[in-house]
């Protein structure tokens, strides 16, 4: 079983929630969240919209397989007048094509549409870690699965992926070239392949709010039968410090990274730009003040004109 033992003490307590309002003297702000089928029902981002609205807040929520969208009607100026939007949606789905309309249009989004751009296309994002500097695993892509057979017997073990995939699904640790043939791969879709880095056995992931970073230790799935309690520790300063570089790097204001301990150190496996953020205290309170914060900033710097020339902030 992993042990955190000595840190639950450590562990910080959450804010008292009758602090959390926006103190703002500014206007109410007019917000649309866009949100697919599969988060309809879940925590996130439904309590930063509840948080937002008990605040004074107007937010509409926007299901792209439900609704059709105008696009003429993300223009900021002529439009419906958002103050900003916010995405929650699957890695490929169609609210992502939304958000970057509306961020083309001038819209402010949060995340930065095109920073989302940069971590869910996860060959982009490979690419762009390793050329930053950032600890990231050498990583081949494969525009079929067969092509995974061309590396050679000493590269393996290795880790199979989807290039677009989330939630940790379809994630496979693959010993030998006679195992790509039983994967459960969507065969339409195309993979990373990274060497297999040994490890603990669970992952931590590191969660950046916009205005903190918090660290959860998680059960990883290339170890399902490892004995783990998944639960808030302290952040170690080289987490937070790798955590804040991957936000400057990617431009990313509230995101997350797994993170593993390897013999090379901590290495970066994933980079999420709207997470679950469980086990973080208050996270949908804290969430709701970035959103706030971002679309302010960008009001303050441009009126409600365009974003596309707004310096990109990772903040924490």
């Amino acid at each position: 079983m992993a042990s955190f033992d000595g840190q639950r003490t450590g562990v910080r307590r959450s804010i008292s929630r009758s602090t959390w309002t926006d103190t703002s003297s500014q206007p109410p702000a007019k917000l649309c969240f866009i949100v697919e089928d599969r988060y309809q029902n879940e925590t996130m981002p439904g309590a930063v919209i509840t948080a937002l609205t008990s605040w004074g807040h107007q937010v509409d929520v926007l299901h792209p397989h439900a609704t059709l969208t105008s696009l003429s009607r993300l223009d900021p100026v002529d439009g419906d007048g958002y103050d900003g939007y916010v995405l929650k949606t699957v890695s490929a789905g169609p609210g992502l094509s939304i958000l970057e309309a509306a961020g083309a249009a001038g819209g402010v989004t949060v995340n930065d549409y095109r920073s989302i751009r940069l971590a869910r296309d996860k060959a982009v994002a490979a690419s762009l870690a390793r050329a930053a500097g950032l600890p990231f695993p050498k990583t081949y892509f494969a525009a079929r699965s067969d092509l995974v057979q061309q590396l050679p017997a000493d590269k393996y073990p290795l880790v199979v992926k989807p290039n677009s995939g989330s939630s940790c699904e379809q994630i496979f640790r693959v010993d030998n070239a006679a195992q790509l043939e039983d994967l459960d791969l969507d065969q339409d879709g195309f993979l990373l392949v990274q060497p297999y880095l040994p490890n603990p056995g669970y992952d931590i992931k590191l969660y950046n709010t916009g205005d903190e970073v918090f660290a959860v230790a998680r059960k990883s799935p290339l170890h399902p039968g490892a004995s783990v309690t998944e639960q808030l520790i302290p952040v170690t300063a080289e987490w937070r410090a790798l955590a804040l570089r991957v936000g400057r790097v990617f431009g990313l204001d509230i995101f997350g990274l797994d993170v593993i301990d390897t013999p090379q150190g901590w290495m970066i496996l994933d980079i999420n730009d709207f997470p679950s953020f469980g086990h973080v205290p208050d996270a949908a309170q804290r969430i709701a003040r970035t959103v706030l914060r971002v679309t302010r900033r960008a009001t303050a710097a441009h009126g409600r004109l365009t974003a596309r020339s707004l310096p990109l902030e990772a903040s924490a």
